[in-house]
């Protein structure tokens, strides 16, 4: 039996020795049949010039793994990247690698294995994230899934977002049928996992974490400050049309987390009154589940 290939899509901006790191870890995977795709979103020729050193240096230490270089002639955005990663890819599953996280030896012989044992159309994992430092300093585990019917998957998804696309993989014809990322700079991976639920495509989830995720608290850019707090707000506009299908319960949580979103971005901008005002109109949605999360994020 021929197993079948993985396409590993990795999208990069501004990044050289994480890169290199990224792109290091697929070297060590124990699951063989894989490609590598590398989309080069930088935009600019300095960068890409130096990207292009990498892809070349590694290529010519690995010749053995089949490999894609894609230089967008301007800058496109994450989600635009992965798209044209995705419109290359040979294989019959994709994966994703962010440019600055790494995969552990069995993350992708483990996930497919179960997707095939399962007939899955798409899967995720838990979610470890680390510091610059390599300290764990968060964990987002999956236990609360109890059901996989299409209003039980959209309402967790809703409250607690089943994303990191480090620990996602699709089939690709499945991914296709979906329309792939929508073109948005924050949040794609959300609006990817709520059409795959909406698809209602077979989940396969599994309940462990084979990538280690970064989180760089010194960076700007789309993810924080203002970019993540417009993106923010859209996301919870768009959360609430769904409000009539889920529970009382489960609509003042997605409120307590969003204004917990908020609060948090105004931390890191330093902007200390708005974090405070939405830290405290997220306590107020829902003290207990607002104490549960603070709890459990220490941890």
């Amino acid at each position: 039996m021929t197993l079948p290939q993985v396409s590993v899509v990795v999208a990069t901006y501004r990044r050289t020795e994480e890169l290199k790191k990224a792109l290091d870890s697929l070297t060590e995977q124990t699951y063989l049949n894989y490609e590598i795709i590398v989309v080069d979103d930088n935009g600019e020729q300095k960068w890409n010039q130096k990207v292009k050193e990498i892809i070349e240096g590694f290529q010519s230490s690995h010749p053995e793994i089949r490999f894609k270089y894609i230089v967008n002639p301007k800058n496109v955005g994450s989600a635009n990247a992965r798209n044209i990663g995705i419109e290359n890819c040979e294989g019959e599953y994709v994966s994703f690698l962010d440019d600055d996280d790494v995969y552990l030896p069995n993350r992708l012989e483990t996930q497919l294995k179960g997707m095939l044992e399962q007939k899955a159309d798409y899967s995720f994992t838990d979610l470890y994230l680390y510091n610059e430092k390599g300290k764990l300093i968060d964990r987002r585990v999956r236990n609360y899934i109890k059901n996989y019917d299409k209003k039980s998957l959209l309402e967790y998804h809703l409250k607690y977002h089943m994303t990191g696309t480090d620990t996602v993989m699709f089939k690709k014809e499945y991914l296709f049928s979906i329309g792939c990322f929508d073109p948005i700079n924050v949040g794609d991976e959300f609006y990817l996992m709520h059409k795959a639920i909406l698809g209602e495509g077979k989940l396969y989830y599994q309940p462990e974490c084979h990538v280690k995720a970064y989180v760089h608290t010194g960076e700007g850019g789309m993810s924080s400050g203002k970019g993540k707090i417009d993106g923010e707000n859209q996301l919870y506009i768009f959360k609430k049309q769904f409000f009539g299908q889920i529970s009382g319960t489960s609509r003042r949580y997605i409120r307590m987390r969003h204004y917990a979103v908020l609060a948090f971005a105004g931390l890191r901008m330093k902007n200390f009154i708005y974090a405070m005002c939405n830290g405290i109109l997220s306590f107020l949605c829902t003290p207990m589940a607002f104490i549960g999360m603070c709890v459990e994020r220490k941890r």
